[in-house]
């Protein structure tokens, strides 16, 4: 299921948004992750062009900080938080452009974009890969100007909700210092 989820969070992150219309700057980015998947060999150079996409259109404090309970988070001090995020986006980066290939498409149909005031957008697409159909849900916020993803949601299961699930279990036996080592170990070990 953590294989599945950070395959979402690659997805969503790769798209990046811009400012007047989350859906078709999805449908732009969309292409452009269809394309790198249809290479038949992804080089080093293709690999760090997904891991530009990432930074350029997640949000990773935000999904950081919804990945931890508000207690948890706002127990750790401002070094730790920092630290926390940096690993976190790491990780998924660094798995995020090793799975790439499982994030296909055949077809993809988008709803229109479900606003929440000026700054916070979902976005439901559709996609069929093989005639079957998944929906992917797209939280996105407004940054600095950008749409930026920091949740996907994919046939009902949240990336941030099983990030949290499964950091909260770590948190139950482990320091967030050592979660903070669990989460560089598996950047480490996808960057390989």
């Amino acid at each position: 299921m953590l294989k599945k989820l950070l395959i979402a969070v690659a997805c969503a992150s790769l798209v990046a948004f811009a400012a007047d219309d989350p859906v078709s700057a999805i449908k732009k980015k969309d292409a452009e992750l269809q394309s790198l998947i249809k290479k038949s060999n992804r080089s080093s150079k293709e690999t760090e062009r997904v891991k530009a996409l990432l930074n350029d259109s997640f949000d990773f404090e935000l999904l950081a900080t919804k990945s931890l309970s508000k207690s948890d988070w706002n127990a750790q001090d401002e070094a730790s938080q920092k630290k926390f995020v940096a690993e976190f986006q790491r990780m998924v980066r660094n798995s995020s452009a090793k799975r790439l290939e499982l994030y296909r498409a055949d077809s993809t149909i988008y709803e229109p974009a479900k606003m929440k005031g000026d700054s916070e957008a979902r976005v439901v697409a559709h996609l069929w890969y093989k005639g079957k159909e998944s929906v992917l849900e797209y939280k996105m916020s407004l940054v600095n100007g950008n749409w930026k993803a920091w949740d996907l949601i994919i046939d009902d299961l949240s990336t941030a909700r099983n990030y949290k699930d499964q950091f909260g279990q770590i948190l139950k036996t482990k320091s967030f210092a050592e979660l903070i080592d669990v989460i560089s170990k598996k950047a480490d070990e996808a960057e390989k």
